[in-house]
């Protein structure tokens, strides 16, 4: 791990590795800041190798392009745990194909189910992200950190966070002053592995849309609402589904100018094919949009003198084109 800790804000940055005497190409990389500014945010779940070359190759051209700043991967990362061991191979074989995605914008991950063997050590040893800083075990799985305006929360809903866990004590504790701080970054947006709204009919069969999502509503849907976050991001279940802004199980509007509730969205679609479902139980009365196609989130921030926007899409592999839109608004 190289640290850079006197990096420029905005600035363009090159760089090269060098291994046993043999170098990478040059790479570069623009800096960040919190500050809210204009940007791209491409967001990922269920990925590994088998079946993402077309959303690794979208992610890829988005960065290479300049036109995304940031990636994040909301668990399910390269799913080694399905192949015979020693399987570092298959972590080799993701970071080698996604190299256009990570070596010139930061590439954020939080841990999935599929992550967890051998106590995350590939995970852990292969992914250094910041830590939550609460001298907890598991506080290495968890973090939050600001870019472009937004304040994300990287959860780990592998690591107990239920009522008065440690991970849910430093959530309430970072919502509370992320909120504080909304002049300077107006957004918040969570992204945990696991739904806490979600209908698909193999989540649902499996539990992961009632027994499981009622027990993580249980534990943080009401720091959500609190806290006005404005999305939950996560995975597991392989499809897309986008909620209206919900809570307590009910919908709460159908518009999302300036919501007083949280979108949810399902966004397990990176290629991973083991229960790829694109089907739905009937409407809960809070899904607004649910395919089961692959692809990825691509986030549009944009800040005007009065007015900020997330205008989240969701891109189809095959094609490139957004199946579904939808945007948050809200006045500064």
């Amino acid at each position: 791990v190289v640290s850079l800790p006197y990096l420029l804000p905005l600035t363009v940055y090159y760089y090269q590795c060098e291994v046993d005497e043999v170098e990478t190409p040059v790479f570069s990389f623009t800096s960040s800041s919190p500050k809210a500014h204009n940007t791209t945010i491409s967001i990922v779940g269920d990925m590994g190798i088998t079946n993402s070359a077309k959303t690794m190759e979208l992610m890829g051209n988005d960065v290479v392009n300049g036109s995304t700043k940031l990636s994040l991967h909301v668990g399910d990362i390269s799913y080694a745990d399905d192949r015979v061991s020693p399987n570092s191979a298959i972590w080799d074989e993701f970071f080698s194909r996604m190299e256009t995605t990570a070596a010139s914008a930061p590439y954020m991950t939080g841990p999935g189910n599929h992550d967890a063997q051998y106590n995350f050590a590939a995970y852990r040893n292969r992914l250094t992200m910041p830590e939550a800083g609460n001298g907890a075990a598991d506080a290495p799985f968890y973090y939050s950190f600001d870019f472009a305006g937004i304040h994300f929360v990287m959860m780990s809903t592998e690591h107990n966070f239920s009522r008065g866990s440690a991970q849910n004590e430093w959530l309430e504790k970072d919502l509370a002053l992320a909120n504080q701080n909304r002049a300077n970054v107006p957004w918040i947006i969570v992204t945990g592995h696991r739904p806490l709204y979600c209908s698909g009919a193999a989540g649902t069969l499996l539990g992961r849309c009632t027994t499981e999502a009622e027990k993580h509503r249980e534990a943080v849907e009401d720091l959500l609402h609190t806290y006005g976050v404005e999305l939950y991001i996560c995975g597991h279940n392989h499809q897309y589904e986008r909620t209206a802004p919900v809570y307590n199980n009910t919908k709460v509007s159908d518009s999302y100018d300036n919501p007083t509730a949280t979108t949810y969205i399902v966004n397990g679609s990176g290629g991973n094919t083991e229960l790829e479902d694109p089907f739905f139980f009937p409407n809960p009365g809070w899904r607004m949009a649910g395919n089961g196609f692959f692809g990825y989130v691509r986030m549009e921030v944009t800040f005007t003198e009065v007015q900020a926007q997330l205008g989240v899409s969701f891109i189809r592999d095959d094609t490139g084109k957004a199946v579904d839109e939808f945007t948050i608004t809200k006045p500064l």
